[in-house]
């Protein structure tokens, strides 16, 4: 455990290497100590029943949730959050009979949940749907974790940026396989990709035997692993688009980032990024994979259009970036509106 803070915990995952849900938990955590409002913070295979006196106000990880439903530490005098960074149920890649029982495990340990914490209006929307409009839920967005040191470089030739992990959940590996079945030998351009592969090893390593074994794409595609968020400054500046190939987030932390440094995405058309993305002012919406990669390679063949929106997008750029600081502001004041806390110090 490290801090000090009687009656709170946050029960979060190591985060190393981290997630982008492992990201939010670091910076928002640091904020709130900043802030002065005091917790403790421990992993779940550390906490046993009765480690803290009953009554004490848990923040846990929806990634801890499968591991909640077989053997709970919390007692019935404990008050329950949940922060949504996805719902277990709600993986692409889970069989049906395994998402099916996730989704019934979610709906047992939410029905003693005193609320939750999201990220994005979509997750607080799930959530409703899923019949849990009557507790609190606190809605928090995330700020940038890296921030632009200047105006943005402009590439020559094309130079795409993925900032994922090679999961099938975010669309990675399909998108290398329409880019490859639409490339060709004339095509000038280069993708990093930016992204661990320990979470699905055999996803990740079919993926990118496929490329390498690929005549065109093996020197195109860059997979440089896991980069820290400290230096993906950096790549931000560097290339030319961010690329979004995920059918489904809660909330995209890589492209929120890519807007604040001017650059343009392009984006699967979903429920998190509509909002933020304005098609042909800050990047460009496609409706399945295929779209996306012809949409990219049509960019790679017309150099005029690519500068003309990478204009717009730094044009674009937002007056202020967020700050973790007002993440926590936000975080205080809507839990202190809450009634649960209202007798809380």
């Amino acid at each position: 455990m490290d801090g000090a803070g009687a009656g709170r915990a946050f029960v979060v995952p190591p985060g190393q290497p981290p997630s982008g849900g492992d990201l939010y938990n670091r910076f928002l955590l640091r904020a709130l100590r900043d802030a002065g409002f005091g917790f403790e913070t421990i992993t779940l295979d550390r906490l046993a029943r009765g480690a803290f006196l009953p009554g004490t106000e848990f923040w846990v990880d929806s990634l801890y949730i499968p591991e909640l439903d077989e053997a709970s530490p919390f007692g019935p005098d404990d008050r329950i959050f949940y922060i949504i960074h996805s719902l277990p149920s709600e993986d692409p890649g889970a069989p049906p009979g395994p998402a099916a029982r996730l989704r019934q495990a979610e709906d047992r340990l939410f029905s003693r949940a005193s609320g939750f914490l999201v990220p994005s209006p979509l997750a607080g929307e799930r959530l409703e749907a899923r019949g849990c409009s009557d507790r609190a839920i606190l809605l928090v967005p995330p700020a940038p974790c890296v921030l632009p040191t200047g105006p943005h470089r402009q590439r020559t030739a094309f130079a795409g940026l993925i900032v994922s992990s090679l999961i099938r959940g975010k669309g990675v590996p399909d998108f290398l396989e329409a880019l490859g079945r639409e490339v060709t030998a004339g095509d000038n351009f280069e993708i990093r990709i930016a992204g661990r592969t320990d979470i699905e090893p055999e996803t990740a390593a079919s993926c990118l035997e496929r490329v390498n074994a690929h005549p065109l794409l093996r020197t195109r595609i860059v997979h440089m692993g896991f980069i820290p968020c400290e230096e993906l400054g950096r790549e931000y500046e560097e290339c030319s688009v961010l690329i979004s190939p995920s059918p489904n987030e809660t909330f995209g932390m890589a492209f929120h980032e890519a807007l604040v440094f001017g650059l343009p995405i392009l984006a699967r058309l979903a429920p998190y990024s509509e909002p933020y993305i304005s098609p042909g002012r800050t990047g460009l919406l496609f409706g399945s994979t295929t779209e996306l990669a012809r949409g990219t390679l049509e960019l790679v063949r017309r150099p005029g259009r690519l500068r003309a929106l990478a204009a717009s997008s730094e044009a674009n750029r937002p007056a202020a970036a967020a700050t973790w600081a007002g993440a926590a502001r936000s975080f205080l004041s809507q839990r202190k509106s809450c009634a649960i806390f209202r007798k809380s110090p």
